[in-house]
């Protein structure tokens, strides 16, 4: 015992307990200590995503990854947004990926696919199970919507391309891939971590574009990120997130696109949503419409509160059963894709980073 937490939580039984399962937390600090021990016992998310902020070197990645997949059954997926360019954790202890539109301007899929194996095999020796990579928004690599280079471009062509490499390379790896941010951030003017942009696009254009990748490639997602856009093409001229619109998640990405994996909702700290509609509100509205698990990425406030929502509208039946059952039969799928591979090691880590290194340049 530590602290009068045991090292491993015996797996609880009960709706209100696996509602937890539905959130993918983050949080501050480098260990699992009493306090956050204590916190993902008592609420078991089914994801736990690390930053920068939580990462140190190989030696305490490799620890605090093990520790996290002990400490409860069934275990939660550990990911991280390894994307390469600016949208990189694991710098500077580990080389990384140019940015998408430098990729773009390779022209050479096969050679991108082989990139992003060579960075999932680094990510799969320190532990990671999911990349939430590669970006599918079709965007100009200068907009100021927080895409810019990371997006593959415009031409919706090269996108899937690129896209469909990168989940391949990535699989190649063992490790889990993510299309976001659906369904298109590209065309936006604002980034969504400080205010809710909005899509002016034409609608047929942006249904023949930037929904394209997702049409061609939603069957080999295991997880799709849902964006915190406004859309009035598709959810009316009230300024409301994807996140939290049926007709976008559960009718545009389910029934019509015909998407049967995770869809994840974006931070639920973020502007776009956090300063418009209460933490009692947000969780369960973004399941209720659609999103299988929601990311709540840093404030232990702002994961107990939405563990709390979760809990009061599936008691009072605002949040169905039914509902609760499907998401959560999507994670235990997505748990059963999960491959088999080699046990993480540091000496893995090493020939992992040699090889990316050789790829992409020494670490920066």
């Amino acid at each position: 015992m530590v602290g009068g937490v045991s090292d491993r939580i015996p797996r609880m039984i009960g709706d209100t307990r696996r509602l937890g399962q539905l959130l993918f937390v983050g949080f501050d600090g480098t260990e699992l200590n009493v306090d956050l021990r204590a916190l993902l016992g008592e609420i078991r998310p089914g994801g736990i995503i690390l930053f920068k902020r939580n990462i140190v070197d190989a030696e305490q990645t490799l620890k605090l990854i093990a520790d996290l997949h002990a400490l409860y059954d069934p275990a939660p997926i550990v990911a991280v947004d390894e994307e390469g360019g600016q949208v990189s954790r694991l710098r500077p202890m580990a080389p990384t990926l140019p940015p998408a539109a430098r990729l773009a301007a390779m022209g050479d899929a096969r050679a991108v696919r082989e990139l992003f194996a060579a960075e999932g095999r680094l990510l799969a020796s320190l532990g990671f199970d999911l990349d939430f990579a590669p970006v599918v928004d079709l965007c100009r690599p200068d907009a100021p919507n927080g895409i810019g280079d990371r997006s593959f471009g415009t031409d919706p062509q090269t996108v899937c391309a690129l896209a469909s490499a990168s989940l391949d390379g990535l699989s190649d790896a063992g490790i889990l891939g993510c299309l976001k941010h659906f369904p298109g951030l590209g065309p936006t003017l604002f980034d969504s971590h400080h205010h809710l942009p909005t899509v002016q696009k034409d609608a047929e254009a942006f249904a023949r574009e930037d929904l394209l990748p997702y049409r061609r490639l939603h069957a080999r997602a295991p997880v799709v990120m849902v964006g915190h856009g406004h859309y009035p093409f598709l959810a009316g001229p009230d300024p409301i997130a994807a996140t939290l619109v049926a007709g976008i998640v559960t009718r545009l990405l389910r029934s019509e696109i015909g998407y049967a994996g995770v869809a994840l909702a974006d931070d639920l700290e973020m502007k776009a949503v956090a300063g418009r509609i209460s933490l009692e509100e947000l969780a369960p509205r973004a399941v209720a419409a659609g999103c299988d698990m929601l990311l709540v990425c840093r404030k232990r406030e702002a994961i107990h509160a939405s563990y709390a929502a979760l809990r009061q509208w599936a008691g009072d039946g605002r949040l169905s059963s039914a509902r609760v059952d499907e998401a959560l039969a999507r994670l235990d799928a997505l748990r059963a894709a999960l491959p088999e591979r080699s046990a993480p090691s540091l000496a893995s880590y090493e020939t992992a980073c040699a090889e990316l290194s050789s790829r992409t340049g020494p670490v920066a």
